[in-house]
């Protein structure tokens, strides 16, 4: 079973491993990365960062897709999936065959060219058409930083 799809530029850290990963009761963590699945070094500190228990894949965003929707039918696993940014999270749903139905969007920075959606998301033009694009597929987005905090829409953020 899906319990979270989060874009978070730094992958699995505190946050995702303690925060994320009780609140939402997830068992395994699934990142869909294709640096990191080609990266032995990243690799290997990503399976540091996860919880004690915590099963890990580290897969490319291009073989994801089957294996998310392998994911949402199944019983004993309880999966977040973590992605880098929002352009593989839209290859990611396109891929999946509508087993995303939620997006919680998290840390992506603030670098040149981006504008602040808020303190922790910053996205390009792309991004935001990008965003569009995943709502108007039916999923659901979700933008917060910690489980705690208030879930705020696209259309909240763009207004602000």
């Amino acid at each position: 079973m899906l319990k979270l799809i989060r874009v978070d530029e730094r992958l699995l850290h505190g946050q995702v491993a303690i925060g994320w990963t009780s609140n939402s009761g997830a068992n395994t963590i699934l990142v869909v990365n294709d640096e990191a699945q080609q990266d032995k070094v990243k690799a290997m500190a990503l399976d540091l960062a996860k919880p004690t228990g915590v099963k890990l894949y580290i897969r490319s965003v291009e073989e994801s897709g089957p294996i998310v929707q392998k994911f949402a039918d199944a019983k004993k696993a309880q999966v977040l999936v973590l992605v880098r940014t929002i352009a593989d999270a839209l290859k990611l749903i396109k891929g999946s065959n509508g087993a995303i139905k939620n997006l919680n969007v998290g840390g992506v920075k603030f670098e040149e060219g981006k504008k602040k959606l808020n303190d922790y998301v910053a996205v390009t033009d792309q991004d935001i058409e990008d965003l569009k694009e995943i709502e108007s597929m039916g999923v659901e987005l979700d933008f917060r930083m910690l489980p705690r905090d208030k879930k705020l829409s696209l259309s909240d953020l763009l207004k602000e």
